[in-house]
């Protein structure tokens, strides 16, 4: 059957170099050679490169392969303070084949958490005595200090920042809402008791807003010496538009002396404000700011003029101070007999 098998692959090897043409003519002689000298080219290569294999695989070379590290399992009440590297970097001299096989798949270097200090170069040697043709030169890092603490959970509250520009004549009628606005943190007692808040990186980025904001932002953990379970918060708020509203009030004294009386020029301030639609006819009849002027402000004053306080009185009105006239009144002191 093989003999078979050869003498069809000689068969057709041999009408490809004698197709169509007889070589009773030049031309048929030229072109016989041209193919000869094709087919001697192509078997030249192929040893050649079979060759040069043969030689420089048996060669040595230097490489550096960047090994995982595996760290032990560690009690379930405890955890790291420090991070550890995920890769060391180790620097390799043998013969090809070996290295490439270790290139491609570098093995996974163990770290012992119940050592407080670990010695790589030793670590790399254990794992490389299975590549006798294979010699360790360096490790970086050659040493790695593995720390543990008490592992321990706390809750915290979340922060993160936002850029909203809303329509005209609109804007948040409520204080937004993180919901949850806390987490819970696991890790060392070290790391742990250092949080005060978790802040979120991302800034929320809205424009021409006119209407609710219901928006969910995911919680990144950038630390990983820390665990959390909370993968995102819902960034909620009321949105509304607003009218201008206006209204006059009396200017007031605080803290005033037993006996004595401020009169001011003019004696009240008009205030112009914002307020929600749906909130105008609601505070259409109250008085939503309070305006005073500190006596200690009077005793400290040498112009005979000063700026009044605005206070928002109506604290469950999402109002607006827009602006208030006059921005300075006159004063007399009238001390009673």
């Amino acid at each position: 059957m093989a003999e078979n098998s050869n003498k069809n692959i000689k068969e057709r090897v041999l009408s490809f170099v004698k197709k169509e043409k007889r070589p009773d003519t030049e031309e048929g002689e030229s072109r016989v050679l041209s193919r000869e000298n094709i087919l001697v080219f192509v078997f030249a290569y192929v040893v050649s490169i079979s060759l040069w294999f043969a030689v420089n695989l048996n060669g040595i070379f230097n490489v550096t392969v960047q090994m995982p590290l595996e760290v032990g399992n560690i009690p379930d009440d405890m955890a790291l303070t420090n991070q550890l590297p995920q890769y060391v970097e180790v620097n390799l001299s043998g013969t090809a084949l070996p290295l490439i096989n270790l290139y491609n798949n570098p093995p996974s270097i163990p770290i012992d958490v119940e050592d407080s200090e670990v010695n790589l170069f030793n670590q790399v040697r254990q794992q490389m005595n299975s590549f006798q043709e294979v010699d360790v030169s360096k490790v970086e890092p050659l040493l790695v200090a593995v720390n543990l603490e008490e592992k321990i959970s706390k809750k915290v509250p979340i922060r993160f920042e936002w850029d909203i520009e809303f329509e005209l004549r609109y804007g948040f009628i409520s204080q937004p809402k993180i919901t949850p606005d806390s987490i819970e943190v696991t890790g060392a007692v070290s790391q742990v008791n250092a949080l005060t808040e978790w802040r979120i990186p991302e800034t929320i980025t809205l424009s021409e807003v006119r209407t609710d904001v219901d928006e969910t932002i995911e919680i990144t953990n950038t630390n990983p010496l820390l665990e959390t379970l909370l993968e995102s918060v819902q960034f909620t708020a009321d949105v509304s538009e607003f009218t201008e509203s206006e209204i006059n009030v009396y200017i007031r004294t605080r803290d005033l002396p037993r006996g004595q009386s401020i009169t001011y020029n003019p004696s009240s301030i008009t205030i112009k404000y914002d307020v929600p639609l749906e909130q105008f006819s609601e505070i259409a009849d109250q008085i939503p700011y309070a305006v005073y002027v500190p006596y200690q402000k009077i005793e400290e004053d040498e112009t005979g003029f000063v700026t009044p306080d605005i206070e928002l009185t109506a604290t469950k009105y999402a109002l607006k101070l827009r602006s208030f006239q006059p921005k300075a009144v006159a004063y007399f002191s009238v001390v009673d007999q």
